[in-house]
C-alpha cells in the first residue's frame, strides 16, 4: 500500500503539470478492444499450452490440482500483494514514466532495449541494500539477470502492441503467481502450490513454463503481431 501509495502521490503532481499523463503512459485509452483482449487472453493461454506440453513431453507427470482453501486464499492474498507491491509500482514507473521519456529521444527499439537494463538495476540495488545493511550474501546469478531482461522486453511488448499499461500489469502478476504456485511446485512453500507433478529434474517446469512459454513465447507472439500491423500500415 505504501508503494502504490507513493506512485499515485508521483502521478498525481506530474499530472498537475501534464494533463494529458496518464493517456501518455497508458494508464487511459489504448488501441482497438481486440488487442486489448489479446493482450489479457495470451498469458493465459500461453500457461495452459505449457503444461499441457510438458506433461506430452514427459517433462511433468502425476499432475493434480490442489484446490485447498489455504492454498486459495494464499494465491489471493499474494495477487494483491504483488499487484500494490510490485506491478503497479514497477509497471507506471518503467514501462512508463522512464520508458515514455526514452522513447521521446530514440527509437523504439533502442527504448525497448535500454528499459530492461534499468528494471534489472533495481533488484541490484535491492540486493546491495540488503547486503550492506543485513549482511545478506550479494547473490546475483547471470541466469536471474537473463530472465529480468528478457522479462523486461515482454512486458514492454504488451504495452506496445495494447496501449495500455494495464495489460502489462496484468501480465506482471500472472507471471509473479504462475512462478510462485505453479511452475515452483511448492518450493519455495511447502503445501501451498496450486499445482502438484513429478518432474524429470528440479526446476523443469520452471524453465519450460515460466521463461520459454511465459516469457519468450510472449516476446515471440507479440513481436509477430506488432511486425504485421507494421507491414499492414505500409502496404
Amino acid at each position: 500500500m505504501i508503494f502504490t501509495g507513493l506512485t499515485l502521490v508521483v502521478l498525481y503532481r506530474l499530472k498537475r503539470k501534464n494533463p494529458a499523463l496518464l493517456q501518455d503512459i497508458g494508464l487511459r485509452g489504448g488501441h482497438s478492444p481486440f488487442k486489448r483482449i489479446v493482450g489479457l487472453v495470451l498469458p493465459f493461454l500461453l500457461l495452459l499450452s505449457g503444461i499441457a506440453t510438458a506433461y506430452l513431453v514427459g517433462g511433468i507427470e502425476n499432475i493434480s490440482l490442489n484446490l485447498t482453501t489455504s492454498v486459495i486464499i494464499a494465491i489471493l492474498i499474494n495477487t494483491l500483494t504483488a499487484f500494490l507491491y510490485e506491478a503497479f509500482p514497477e509497471e507506471v514507473f518503467i514501462r512508463g514514466l522512464i520508458f515514455e521519456e526514452l522513447n521521446k529521444k530514440f527509437r523504439f527499439i533502442i527504448s525497448l532495449l535500454l528499459q530492461p537494463l534499468i528494471f534489472i538495476c533495481i533488484p541490484i540495488f535491492v540486493i546491495g541494500m540488503e547486503s550492506l545493511f543485513f549482511q545478506e550474501p550479494f547473490v546475483l546469478t547471470i541466469d536471474y539477470v537473463i530472465l529480468l531482461f528478457t522479462f523486461g522486453i515482454a512486458l514492454q511488448l504488451y504495452r506496445k502492441y495494447t496501449g495500455t499499461l494495464w495489460t502489462s500489469i496484468s501480465f506482471h502478476v500472472v507471471y509473479l503467481e504462475v512462478a510462485r504456485y505453479i511452475s515452483s511446485g511448492g518450493l519455495y512453500d511447502q503445501g501451498l502450490t496450486l499445482l502438484e507433478f513429478d518432474e524429470t529434474f528440479t526446476g523443469f517446469l520452471t524453465l519450460y513454463l515460466s521463461f520459454l512459454f511465459i516469457v519468450i513465447l510472449s516476446i515471440v507472439v507479440l513481436s509477430v503481431l506488432l511486425l504485421v500491423e507494421r507491414r499492414k500500415r505500409r502496404a
